[in-house]
């Protein structure tokens, strides 16, 4: 990880209060991203048929669906720690919750710093 930060593009992420071997600088405080996306009918449809035939087809449709949509939110926590000068974001924690007929919002936030290595 470069020196400084938020020119860094790798903002760690992590869901542990502390990261082992690097000292928190400065605490530049609290960072979300959210992402909002809808199963398309269709392919709900097309995953409840195929289960008929492969039983796991509708648990792979929708696994890859909330992976997609949890990236999105991570990306996007990622994006805010970086624009307010952090290279790490502690104690992250991530909600998916159903928000309307076949939408989901997935919320990830936790708390923005600056660390070093020791």
């Amino acid at each position: 990880m470069k020196k400084g930060s938020g020119e860094d593009k790798n903002v760690l992420i992590t869901s542990l209060p502390h990261l082992p071997d690097y000292d928190v600088v400065e605490s530049k405080g609290f960072v979300m991203g959210s992402a909002l996306d809808f199963v398309p009918a269709d392919r709900a449809i097309y995953a409840f048929f195929a289960s008929i035939l492969d039983p796991q087809a509708r648990q792979r449709f929708y696994s890859r669906f909330f992976q997609r949509l949890r990236h999105r939110a991570v990306e996007r926590l990622r994006e805010n720690a970086r624009r307010i000068g952090a290279n790490a974001v502690l104690g992250v924690q991530i909600k998916i919750w159903r928000s309307g007929y076949g939408m989901y919002e997935a919320y990830a936030y936790g708390t923005a710093v600056e660390v070093k290595k020791r």
